[in-house]
């Protein structure tokens, strides 16, 4: 359901077809609103009178804006882009989108992209385009990265410059209708007659798109998985230890002790005691570093973690995640089970020495090895679907499989070179 939907007044008269929201025209955020737009049987507050109207223009603006308000959030970016010469065309925008929608895809590769545009002109002067860009606000908080990327780009296919209004982004929640009004009174801008006068006939006025975002494959990923699905058909052809070298490798088989980028953070470096105005700001690079150290010795869990340094879950999960939170667990249950052989002692006796207080101890210490059905489920994940960036649940709706029970098995690490994949199967 669209936030449009969200401004109906329930003490709308039944006579009437018309749906009145409560957001009157007056002053809404600082800014003067002199007419409304009916949308979807909505009044909308508006910047300029039905008089100074361009209504077709104005209704693609809604339209573009209202398919992206069913995300659950989304952030606004204004722009004004202006170009050093006259075209009579529009293909400056799109050799921008040409190189604007690679560099948004590899710094943002989760979000969407949904792009608004209109063409002004005045008497003599180069067209300048007025630019709306919307991307999920749960990938991107503030659009300080994106600013640049748009000016950097804009200057690179235009020779042009780009202004950056005042209070220039919003970010909207599905369930924030003020917010959305806020939005919507302020590309209202978009729909003003002024301007479009001069703009010759058969000359394209505005535009708007959207794209999905593109499973995500890192660039390590992408050059290994060359290699690998060339000899995917015939296991015995590849040396499988030597495709996901990892720098835990040698840590697992207890050749070496932790890398010194996984050690433990000091408390001053876990957290910024010279940001006096927050007491006991969090560094959250080194929290992740940490997290890391801890999970694979400890076996600690996301909200553990969070409750030990005294953090908001929250924004543990936000910021940690990355690191991998269930998949370093797998790792720290396949180490245990690897030293517990070696140690040929009791399960017992193990679980005294290494102090393991995990109620799960015993059970993860005695699990037998996987089954020839799911070592083949193994291979072909890791060798054929992972480097492509499937997700385990992916697989699992691929092949058929219930994703619980894969999940023993099959692991989504975080990225390549943590730790070989094959080293583990012998202890999972």
């Amino acid at each position: 359901m669209c936030l449009i939907n969200q401004l109906e007044n329930t003490s709308t008269s039944s006579a009437s077809n018309t749906v009145f929201n409560n957001i009157s025209p007056g002053i809404i955020a600082g800014i003067q609103s002199k007419g409304i737009f009916i949308f979807k049987d909505v009044l909308w507050p508006v910047l300029y009178s039905e008089e100074e109207q361009d209504i077709r223009t104005m209704g693609k603006v809604f339209d573009a804006v209202d398919k992206v308000a069913t995300k659950s959030r989304f952030l606004a970016a204004r722009y004004d882009l202006h170009l050093p010469e006259y075209t009579s065309g529009n293909q400056p925008i799109s050799d921008f989108h040409n190189l604007l929608f690679k560099m948004i895809s590899e710094n943002y590769p989760k979000s969407f992209i949904s792009y608004l545009w209109v063409r002004e002109q005045g008497n003599s002067e180069p067209q300048h385009y007025h630019y709306l860009l919307m991307l999920d606000a749960n990938c991107i908080r503030y659009p300080n990265l994106l600013n640049k990327i748009v000016e950097r780009c804009w200057h690179l296919a235009t020779a042009g410059t780009v202004f950056f209004p005042k209070n220039g982004y919003y970010t909207v929640a599905r369930d924030n209708p003020e917010s959305y009004a806020k939005l919507m009174l302020r590309v209202s801008y978009f729909g003003k007659k002024h301007t479009k006068e001069h703009i010759a006939k058969g000359i394209r006025r505005i535009g708007h798109g959207f794209k999905k975002p593109k499973p995500f494959i890192r660039k390590t990923r992408q050059a290994r998985a060359k290699v690998i699905l060339k000899a995917s058909d015939n296991l015995k052809s590849i040396s499988l230890p030597s495709c996901y070298e990892g720098s835990l490798d040698k840590y697992f088989l207890g050749e070496a002790e932790l890398p010194m980028f996984y050690r433990r953070r000091s408390y001053y470096e876990l957290f910024d005691e010279e940001k006096w105005w927050i007491r006991d700001a969090p560094r959250w690079s080194g929290h992740r570093r940490n997290y890391l150290f801890e999970a694979l010795i400890t076996g600690v869990s996301l909200s553990g973690y969070a409750r030990k340094y005294r953090l908001n879950p929250e924004r543990v999960y936000a910021n940690c995640r990355q690191v991998g939170g269930q998949s370093l667990k797998i790792i720290y249950w396949a180490w245990h089970r690897y030293c517990f052989l070696q140690s040929k002692g009791s399960v017992e006796s193990y679980i005294r020495n290494n102090k393991l207080r995990y109620k799960s101890a015993a059970k993860q210490l005695r699990r037998k090895p996987m089954s020839d059905r799911w070592k083949k489920h193994f291979d072909d994940y890791y060798l054929r679907f992972w480097p492509e960036g499937w997700s385990v649940a992916e697989y699992c709706r691929h092949v058929g499989i219930v994703p619980s029970t894969a999940r023993r098995y099959l692991v989504d690490f975080p990225y390549f070179g943590l730790i070989n994949p094959f080293l583990l199967r012998p202890w999972l």
